[in-house]
């Protein structure tokens, strides 16, 4: 016994079409089918089936339209990070550019080189974050980018050995302190929010360099002076000085994979205003 299912016939004439299978909405099974026509106009197919009865012949149709698919449609783009599987063809330049938001960004910890032994201070720390929360802008994981946001930091300067930070009138000032005397600490604390504007550029696969300048606002400064003589111990906090609310800094730094890296910074500006 001969049958026929209509959606079937279907299938060598929508294989050419740019959209996936669907599934059809109508079956219809004929057997014996006596005539068979199949017939396309533009994304239409049409289907007849003749089948002969007792007092003439039946007449079935079938007809289906197949639609394009939107390529305009979004996609997503999910990356695994430290270049762990990473298909690098996909992450070449695109023609749109790319906008992710950075929570905790450039990350850093080092020294402050006092080079001229100016005012007796010694090398110094500082450590913060350049984007505590950002914006970024590329075209892709191996294409430069852009970034900007706000981060907060702070630099710890200490005195060098036998010096204390004393406040004079509205100025601050390091004088040695009195023989018999020593110091147990003495360090002048500022904190600042940070305005970066960096450049990243990518070496290769997994290295980044970057560079950049960071815009300074220094909201608070604090000195702490602690001295024992003898039995005696005097503990002074100094506050309200006359650091510089703004300074600029000039930074670059290389890394491996975002996650480890050596940094240079500089800045041409004095932390306080003269004559302070």
């Amino acid at each position: 016994m001969r049958k026929i299912i209509l959606p079937l016939l279907l299938t060598p004439f929508l294989s050419v079409a740019r959209t996936a299978p669907e599934t059809p909405d109508t079956v219809k099974i004929i057997d014996n089918p006596g005539k068979v026509i199949v017939s396309r106009t533009g994304d239409t197919t049409v289907i007849e089936v003749e089948k002969p009865i007792d007092y003439g012949k039946d007449l079935f149709t079938y007809n289906v339209t197949v639609e394009e698919a939107d390529d305009s449609e979004p996609t997503f783009d999910f990356e695994i990070p430290f270049g762990i599987g990473k298909d690098k063809e996909r992450h070449k330049d695109r023609s749109r550019l790319m906008t992710s938001v950075i929570l905790v960004g450039h990350g850093y910890l080092g020294q402050r080189f006092n080079y001229y032994d100016k005012g007796n201070v010694k090398n110094s720390i500082e450590v913060g974050f350049r984007e505590v929360i950002g914006v970024r802008w590329s075209r892709g994981t191996y294409c430069p980018s852009f970034s900007t946001g706000i981060g907060l930091g702070t630099q710890i300067y200490h005195a060098q050995d036998g010096f204390a930070y004393v406040k004079v009138g509205s100025s601050l000032v390091l004088l040695p302190v009195e023989p018999g005397a020593s110091v147990k600490s003495t360090r002048l604390d500022v904190f600042n929010f940070q305005i970066p504007l960096m450049l990243t550029v990518p070496v290769g696969s997994d290295v980044r360099f970057t560079i950049g300048g960071v815009a300074c606002f220094n909201s608070y400064a604090r000195a702490q002076t602690e001295i024992s003589s003898g039995s005696t111990k005097i503990k002074t906090t100094y506050k309200g000085l006359q650091q510089r609310l703004f300074t600029a800094e000039l930074t670059s730094s290389i890394g491996v994979c975002d996650i480890l890296g050596v940094y240079a910074s500089w800045s041409p500006m004095t932390l306080f205003r003269s004559p302070y």
